[in-house]
Parts: C-alpha cells; sequence; structure tokens
C-alpha cells in the first residue's frame, strides 16, 4: 500500500486528465453504440450493414404495382454476405415503406433478374428505393412468392406444371396456396352476373371439368372460390396487402371453402370427372402475389401431398431474360418432382441506375433506427435472464471461442473476463485520479456494459458493486481503509 501510495503522487497531472478524456471518449462511444454494429432505415426487421441506392424512371404511362426487374448478381451477393443462402437477410423499401421483391437463381453466378413490386410509378419520375442488405442477426427473413402482374392475354405470366396421372383427382382432395392480395384495380370487375373477372391460382377445369382455386372480382367485390365441375363455392374478401390462406377442400359431395382454416362458404357436388390437361397457375390473376401453393389427396387417411411450391430463391431460376420475356423453371418441393416452368410477358420501359453498396450504421456515426432489436433487458424480464449475445461486439469471436473451450459455465467465463478488464479500468482510473469512488464507479461501468451486451445477468454486475461498496464504506468506517 505503501509503494501504492508513492506512485500516486508521483503521477503526472497530465497524466489524470488524459484518462479522464480517455474515458469520457469511452463513455460517449457506447452511450451511442449500436449494438448490432449497423443500422437501417425504419424497415421492419432492422439492423443491416449495407444499403444500395436504386433509381427508377418510368418512360411508359402510370403505374401501380409494377413488377421493376433489377439485375443482381446472386452469388456474389451471397460471398459478400448482403444475402443469406437462402436469400433472406435484405429488405427493400421506398420512402421508409417496405417494398415487395421476388429473388431467384440464388446459386447463379452471372446476372439474374430480382422482380421488386414498386407500389407507384407516375410517369416520367424518378423514384429512389433503397435495398438494404446484410442483415447482422440474420432476422431479415422474408417469404419468397411469385407475382402474377397483368394476365390480359394467354402470353402474360404463367406457370405450367406438365400432366400427370396423379392430378387425376375426383375426391378427398385439398388445393391450397397462401394469397396477397394488392386490391381490384387489376381487374376489370364488371357488372352483371355471373360475369365475372376470374383470376386461376391453382387451374384445371375447363367447360365445367375438373377443379380450380382462385380468386374473381365482380361489381367492385374481390371473392375466393373453389370450382368443382360446373359448382362454384365463393366468398368475398376484404383482405387486401395481408397474407392469407385460401384453401379449397373437396370429399364427395361436400365442397368447403376456408380462409385461414376457417369455413367461409359450403356447397355441394355428387361427383365430379377430372379434366386431363397441364396444371396452370396465373391464368386471369393481376396483381396478385402467391407465397406457396399446394395439392394435398387422400385428406382424410394419409393426407398425401402430391405437390408444393414455396417459391423459395433456391428454388426459383431464370433461364432465359430476352426483353419483355422472360422463362424460369420452379422446384416442386414434394419430392414427387412436379417441376414447373414460368414464362412472363413484363415490358420494362424504365431507366435503372444501381449505386454501389454504402456502409451504414457506426461507421457512419451511429444512424440509430427507429425501429431497433434492443439488447436491454426489460425490467420485467428477471435478474436471472439473459438475452441473445451481441455478436457484434469487439473482439467477440475470440471471446466466444474462450467461452466455449473454457469448460467453464459461459456466463461465469464471460463474467470473469469482464471483471479482470473491470479491474484494469479501475486500476487506472485509481491512479490517475486518485479517488476510489470514482475507481469503483468505473468498475461498475465496465462491469454494466457487459449485461448490456447480454453476456450474463444482472445480478452479477450487483452483487459485485455492492461488495465493493460495501467494503470501502465499512473500511472508511472502521478506519481501516485505503
Amino acid at each position: 500500500m505503501k509503494l501504492f501510495n508513492l506512485q500516486l503522487k508521483q503521477a503526472s497531472p497530465y497524466l489524470s486528465y488524459g484518462v479522464l478524456v480517455l474515458f469520457a471518449i469511452f463513455c460517449l462511444f457506447y452511450a451511442f453504440y449500436n449494438g448490432n454494429n449497423c443500422a437501417s432505415a425504419s424497415v421492419v426487421p432492422s439492423d443491416f450493414c449495407k444499403r444500395i441506392g436504386v433509381t427508377i424512371i418510368n418512360n411508359g404511362t402510370n403505374e401501380t404495382y409494377s413488377p421493376v426487374r433489377i439485375p443482381f448478381n446472386p452469388q456474389g451477393m451471397r460471398s459478400l454476405n448482403y444475402v443469406d443462402n437462402f436469400g433472406s437477410q435484405a429488405l427493400s423499401a421506398n420512402n421508409l415503406n417496405n417494398v415487395n421483391y421476388m429473388s431467384q437463381s440464388l446459386s447463379s453466378s452471372s446476372s439474374a433478374g430480382w422482380w421488386f413490386v414498386m407500389p407507384s410509378l407516375p410517369t416520367v419520375t424518378l423514384k429512389n428505393m433503397e435495398f438494404y442488405v446484410g442483415n447482422v442477426n440474420q432476422t431479415a427473413w422474408r417469404d419468397n412468392g411469385f407475382y402474377f402482374y397483368n394476365n390480359s392475354t394467354s402470353t402474360d405470366d404463367v406457370i405450367t406444371i406438365p400432366n400427370n396421372a396423379n392430378f387425376n383427382l375426383t375426391d378427398n382432395f385439398n388445393l391450397e396456396a397462401d394469397v396477397v392480395l394488392t386490391g381490384t384495380s387489376g381487374f376489370t370487375c364488371p357488372l352483371g352476373t355471373p360475369s365475372a373477372d376470374s383470376g386461376f391460382i391453382i387451374d384445371r377445369w375447363d367447360s365445367n371439368t375438373g377443379y380450380a382455386l382462385g380468386v374473381e372480382c365482380e361489381q367492385g367485390v374481390m371473392y375466393n372460390f373453389i370450382q368443382i365441375q360446373d359448382t362454384k363455392v365463393r366468398a368475398s374478401t376484404s383482405t387486401f396487402n395481408n397474407r392469407y390462406n385460401l384453401k379449397g377442400k373437396y370429399i364427395a359431395p361436400d365442397i368447403t371453402l376456408l380462409v385461414d382454416d376457417v369455413s367461409v362458404a359450403t356447397g355441394t357436388k355428387a361427383s365430379m370427372s377430372s379434366y386431363n390437361s397441364n396444371i396452370t397457375m396465373g391464368n386471369g390473376l393481376r396483381k396478385v402475389e402467391i407465397l406457396n401453393a399446394q395439392i394435398s389427396k387422400n385428406i382424410t387417411t394419409t393426407n398425401d401431398i402430391e405437390l408444393r411450391y414455396n417459391f423459395d430463391p433456391t428454388d426459383v431460376k431464370e433461364l432465359e431474360a430476352l426483353t419483355p420475356y422472360y422463362t424460369g423453371s420452379i422446384l416442386d418441393v414434394s419430392n414427387n418432382n412436379h417441376h414447373a416452368t414460368y414464362s412472363l410477358n413484363r415490358p420494362q420501359n424504365y431507366s435503372i441506375t444501381i449505386a454501389s453498396a454504402t456502409g451504414i450504421g457506426l461507421q457512419q456515426l451511429v444512424d440509430n433506427p427507429q425501429a431497433d432489436i434492443q439488447v436491454v433487458n426489460t425490467l420485467s424480464s428477471g435478474l436471472a435472464v439473459v438475452g441473445n449475445e451481441n455478436s457484434n461486439f469487439p473482439f467477440y469471436p475470440m471471446l466466444n471461442s474462450i467461452a466455449t473451450t473454457s469448460g467453464l459455465p459461459r456466463q461465469m467465463t464471460f463474467g470473469g473476463l469482464f471483471a479482470v478488464l473491470a479491474m484494469i479500468v479501475s486500476s487506472i482510473i485509481l491512479l490517475a485520479t486518485r479517488t476510489i469512488p470514482l475507481a469503483i464507479f468505473s468498475y461498475g461501468v465496465v462491469m454494466y456494459l457487459g449485461y448490456l451486451n447480454n453476456f450474463y445477468a444482472i445480478w452479477y454486475v450487483l452483487i459485485i458493486i455492492f461488495i465493493l461498496v460495501a467494503t470501502y464504506g465499512s473500511s472508511k468506517y472502521l478506519s481501516e481503509g485505503f
């Protein structure tokens, strides 16, 4: 103690000032430190590392919910960690509003078209879109879907599934899809009955033979429907721009239409025959997104999935791009090899500029998002609760390796490492300022940072600070102190 006291007396005042300045910088850094090290705009979820700016000028007529093809190198996007192996970790936005898109050809090393659905594209007006990539917490999961734009002719957006005898269903089956309707603007919605503008999600029906599932518009009202032979069962819907599950069930003679597994309409048909042809998806669909589609048979017994399309970026592949015609393939994930092909007719009357990816977040002196993933536990979470560790903490890979291989409880390892760091920092503060309360405070700050980054529970910090304060207080009281 005498040696330490002598060192304190010989300490330069400049050292004291320097330590205080460094400590202030350290505190300011963590006061504004974004726990995930990367931020985004107000898109949900947040925390992205890069922003790719895209400008679009529509050289044609005014358009809404229009698909714009933007070429990316999917393999390059993956190698740069802009997207993961499933095409996630990326979101797009226009004026802080989410922009839906369909990615594809994820394993391709050449350019492939990713289709971004722009809600509004006025003629000769520059539109800015921001593509946020590199979600560091891998929480930006999105469900890739297939968007059908303007099917006014047979050469427009259509998916074709080659004919197969297993599609000859006459009883005990489901037709199912997850659907997003953008509204009625794409449909003509004619007046009168039975004149309806119909769009088919799953179609193996013609001339009152076969089966189909779809949506249609009549007199300004949208309907979901299932068609069995000459019997159509339908129910109106006002669910727009939100995902819902649409299912048509036929167990002779009963026909049931369900939305989100709730029956909305029923009908009967004593029996049915099969229409022997390809299955198509998209005929008549306008500005409708299909997130997945499935046909199941033997639903009252073995409930076998005959075909299913998830439209994941790994399942959809662009094969040919000759504006305005685009073709590609879609994998059937039911293991029955009902692989499909798609054809698109989408004139691209746009001028597009793609900027280089720029860093955001801490690289630009902390651009905190409005919607951030919190690394601080809520007060109601309990003293022993620990959230997800902040993997972007400086030297985290090294700390993680030590905690993993030490053989000790993980929180104990991190607690010990931060205790050593806190001891070093508080010793420097004590040496520079000769103030024990400030040294105890700096010790607590370092320990609290470990808690903020979810390396251990708050009780560990509180117990240590209590011991230090109690020891110092008792020593002062008993005049045995420092």
